[in-house]
């Protein structure tokens, strides 16, 4: 007796301490109910979760926890009588608070019996994991997002594909003429241009509606050169000139800067001018007018601005008009259509340029007026002479292996490389390539990368293991992926389609 006083002294101090601990719980509400589902205990995590005072909730049913729904479908005493079948259930769904707001909760509802068997009543548990939902459903929706952007990206890239392949024989065939002006009749000079600069704006085109991923990531890289901002303003309304003589439009120009040399990217920054030019035409009435002028500011930086008297535009809607894929308003994309993603293109091609673009206009039926702000040159740096880049006869005279299943391509490319002095041989699948590779006897491997009967890595990995010899892809896939996956495989150069074909040159003669 001695020994077991001291033992069972300390069982109501064991259990006291027990009731202090399930007291100060505050993360899990945990309270009992009686044998009818009524409260009869209540924690500080229960009044932290639930929102109610225990002297508010002690006596009343449990079921108030459970949404309307639930109750009217017999929930809570459905779960009572599971508990007193099971000995436990565990439970996950909505309950509601003393303020009515709701939130997701994960219980166990353990039926307890005295030593006959008895119901006795319920102890319950409860745990709020509505940010552990919220957790979830957000990474399910990531991994959700990041395979359809893979989806899409890997559409965008067969897309992209397709639609640069057949570009690249009328710009190598465009860029060629061209270069060789002197020998054509001189009515077919200008058209000659012509083709040239809208197959390259038609390019740059594909690459931004087809990668708006990449403009909007920031990883949209130039190359930079010494512009003559006039002659580029020139090129872009005389591809819109069809434009504007079709709706009898009336243009003025004074193209008066003093300073118009631009360290810039040619293309892309005829690209912004075009689409400037373009967006007047496309809002001004048949008839209407639009000026275009540029000036050089006290500071020497070059200016651009087109003014029309269009339909003008709401002034609370300027800001959104660099947004992509918003218009002025929705009456607008019905009337006139388009996406609303060449402006914030436009936009995003300045800002990569360190310059400016801005709209004004006092609202509808005023017209607009957009701004480009652009730093000049340096006084004594001239204009690339693009004659300079015109292609040179190679060093050394190349045996090339010209795979492409595209047969303009291979058509036309074999015909200007043979022009250029190389020898040109040519496949238009995998197996065909690898038996040309097979003697050794190939300087360089000009590789397109989506084949018939397989894809240029295999072509590039399976050569390079045997012979020292260099490789260019040249395909229409042009991702960060595509180029990482290209030099991994083996290939030197990874150019674009379509194809420069000074660029092309450059790099063979860098090869030679």
């Amino acid at each position: 007796m001695a020994e077991r006083q001291p033992t069972e002294s300390t069982l109501p101090d064991a259990a006291e301490q027990f009731h202090i601990l399930v007291d100060s719980v505050e993360e899990y509400a945990i309270y009992m109910l009686d044998a009818s589902g009524n409260v009869v205990t209540w924690n500080k995590g229960a009044q932290k979760i639930k929102g109610y005072r225990g002297d508010e909730i002690i006596g009343k049913n449990f079921a108030c926890f459970y949404t309307a729904e639930d109750v009217g479908a017999g929930k809570p005493q459905r779960n009572l009588r599971e508990a007193a079948e099971r000995g436990h259930i565990r439970d996950q769904g909505v309950r509601i608070r003393k303020d009515g707001s709701t939130f997701e909760a994960e219980v166990v509802l353990t039926a307890l019996r005295d030593t006959s068997g008895n119901i006795r009543g319920y102890s319950k548990v409860t745990r709020d994991i509505t940010n552990q939902i919220r957790s979830r459903e957000f990474e399910a929706e990531k991994i959700a997002a990041e395979k359809a952007g893979k989806a899409k990206d890997d559409f965008l890239a067969a897309l992209s594909h397709e639609l640069r392949t057949p570009l690249t024989p009328a710009l190598a065939a465009a860029t060629y003429l061209e270069d060789n002006a002197a020998k054509l009749p001189s009515e077919f000079v200008e058209d000659i241009q012509i083709i040239r600069r809208n197959v390259q704006l038609q390019a740059r085109l594909i690459d931004d509606l087809l990668d708006l991923t990449r403009v909007t990531r920031g990883k949209l890289h130039l190359e930079l050169e010494s512009c003559d901002a006039h002659s580029i303003i020139r090129n872009a309304i005389e591809t819109a000139s069809s434009a504007i003589a079709a709706k009898k439009l009336k243009l003025s120009t004074k193209l008066h800067a003093k300073e118009y040399c631009i360290w810039a990217e040619c293309i892309r920054l005829q690209q912004v001018f075009w689409n400037l030019i373009n967006n007047a035409v496309k809002f001004t009435p048949s008839g209407g007018q639009i000026a275009i002028r540029t000036y050089n500011c006290e500071r020497g930086r070059f200016h651009f601005d087109i003014t029309d008297n269009g339909i003008g535009i709401e002034p609370d809607r300027l800001d959104s008009l660099f947004v992509p894929f918003q218009q002025a308003d929705a009456s607008v994309t019905r009337q006139f259509g388009g996406l609303g993603l060449g402006l914030a293109i436009s936009k995003h091609l300045i800002d990569l340029h360190h310059g400016t673009i801005e709209a004004e206009s006092r609202g509808r039926s005023f017209g607009a007026t957009f701004k480009v702000t652009l730093n000049t040159l340096p006084e004594g740096v001239g204009q690339t002479d693009l004659r300079s880049r015109a292609p040179r006869h190679p060093r050394k005279r190349l045996r090339i292996l010209l795979v492409e299943d595209h047969r303009d391509t291979q058509r036309t490319l074999s015909r200007l490389l043979t022009h250029f002095g190389h020898e040109v041989l040519t496949a238009n699948n995998k197996q065909g390539a690898l038996e040309l590779l097979a003697p050794g006897n190939i300087d360089v491997l000009l590789c397109d990368i989506g084949l018939p009967d397989g894809n240029g890595y295999e072509v590039v990995s399976q050569a390079k293991r045997k012979l020292p010899i260099k490789a260019i892809a040249i395909t229409g896939f042009g991702t960060e992926e595509d180029i990482r996956r290209s030099n991994e495989a083996g290939f030197d150069s990874h150019l674009v389609k379509p194809v420069d074909l000074h660029k092309l040159q450059t790099v063979l003669d860098e090869v030679a």
